[in-house]
């Protein structure tokens, strides 16, 4: 997603902002909880997916808040006020008369106070995971329990900040993925060094957001996890009934860190909060195969358009007599490139074999990749990370060769296909490490 990033003056700050669309029916300005990078943010494919989805109902902006990322540093303690200031500049800036704020945490107090001092401005608010208190107090008894409270945050902020020691902690299930570990490695270091990290937490506990609530007119969803660790449900009850058009909605979604990576689940809920329809499609594991002619230029510079044309055209009647039998589906085709995916893996690899052994019949140099995962359906079209591996992995094969993930290997293992390894190799654009395979060319 190669937006560029834009800066708007607020006070003594510059403030760092994205937008996302184009102007149409409305504008949802995205308010990060704690610190954050927008640049980073949108390389993780899961947020640009999300973002995507968010983009289709309107223009979408994000920003760094004062003292992250790529916003100027706050050396000292920022009020709600102040950062409820720099939210307007950011929508001035970005030429935003109105908007829905969609916000997480310290985001979400920001955003419901946004939407009390400037009612004008704020179509609606989504608040997620959005305590009115920072620390239990008088008339607000609630906050983290014992285990993920201030003292624990504390500590991995002081020595484990940039190692992705939070997220290990509350979403357990990162700790096998490196990719999405080395990806969240790098936003931390780059939203904040660990004293400024410490100094956005020491402002969150400090809100008190109460006497704004009942001035908030907007319609405002406040949305609680009750799988989100160490939170329970009553302080977001309490939020719902204060505000005067608060509709709470307390889901399982199974996501621990929703704010890191916003799950399908959450995009529905805030679009049927905004439009009335859930249009997140469904998800279904995939065997995906992209093939692609090696040297197009080349070839076309010394044989001809005319010549060109007709090899292309050949090359995709083979590949659609091989698609057909072995029962998989085109899902897109540019240029010499093609996509396709299949129920088994076994079909997409007997499938990308042929393929390239056709198309050098014909005098192409073929390549393909593979890759298994989850993706979202989207019409016609399947969307995820499953979907960007596959493409990358054939980018690293040469002409008459098909390249696959260890994924994909350990799912056909027992069958006659035979590999052999290329070793471990970056994708470009996904974090982590993967490795490579190439099908024998003696497989069928």
């Amino acid at each position: 997603m190669n937006t560029p990033t834009e800066f708007a003056r607020s006070g003594d700050a510059d403030l760092a902002y994205k937008v996302i669309g184009q102007s149409g029916v409305r504008d949802i300005l995205l308010a990060f909880p704690l610190v954050s990078n927008v640049d980073v943010f949108l390389e993780l494919s899961e947020n640009a997916e999300a973002v995507d989805r968010l983009a289709k109902l309107g223009r979408v902006i994000l920003y760094d808040k004062r003292g992250a990322g790529m916003s100027d540093r706050a050396i000292g303690p920022v009020s709600v006020e102040q950062h409820s200031d720099d939210l307007v500049a950011v929508l001035d800036a970005a030429g935003s008369a109105r908007a829905v704020l969609l916000g997480w945490f310290d985001g979400g107090a920001v955003s419901l106070v946004t939407a009390a001092r400037h009612p004008d401005r704020i179509e609606s608010v989504v608040a997620s995971e959005v305590l009115a208190v920072g620390r239990p107090t008088d008339g607000f008894p609630w906050g983290f329990g014992p285990r993920y409270g201030e003292a624990m945050m504390r500590k991995l902020i002081a020595m484990g900040w940039g190692k992705a020691s939070m997220a290990r902690m509350t979403a357990p299930e990162w700790a096998g993925d490196a990719r999405l570990i080395d990806w969240l490695t790098r936003y931390e270091r780059l939203s904040a060094p660990p004293s400024g990290a410490a100094r956005v937490f020491d402002d969150a506990l400090e809100l008190d957001i109460r006497e704004y609530l009942d001035r908030v007119t907007a319609p405002v969803l406040v949305i609680h996890d009750l799988d989100f660790p160490g939170l329970p449900p009553e302080p977001f009850e309490w939020m719902a009934d204060v505000l005067p058009h608060g509709l709470l909605k307390l889901v399982h979604r199974n996501t621990s860190v929703p704010f890191v990576i916003p799950s399908d689940e959450l995009v529905d809920e805030i679009e049927e909060f905004l439009v009335g329809t859930r249009s997140g499609g469904r998800r279904e594991l995939a065997s995906i195969v992209f093939t692609d002619v090696v040297g197009s230029t080349t070839t076309l510079a010394r044989d001809g358009d005319r010549h060109w044309r007709n090899q292309l055209s050949s090359n995709r009647e083979s590949l659609r007599r091989s698609l057909a039998r072995y029962g998989g589906r085109e899902v897109n085709t540019a240029g010499d490139g093609f996509f396709a995916c299949f129920p088994l893996p076994s079909s997409a690899l007997r499938f990308a074999g042929e393929a390239v052994r056709d198309a050098a019949e014909i005098g192409l140099g073929l390549r393909a990749g593979m890759h298994c995962g989850e993706v979202l359906v989207d019409g016609a079209d399947l969307i995820g990370i499953a979907v960007h591996v596959a493409a990358r992995v054939a980018a690293h094969a040469g002409a008459g060769e098909v390249f696959l993930t260890d994924t994909v290997r350990i799912l056909v293992d027992g069958s006659d296909l035979r590999f052999e390894p290329v070793g471990a190799h970056r994708l470009k654009g996904v974090p982590g490490t993967w490795r490579l395979f190439r099908l024998d060319g003696g497989s069928s």
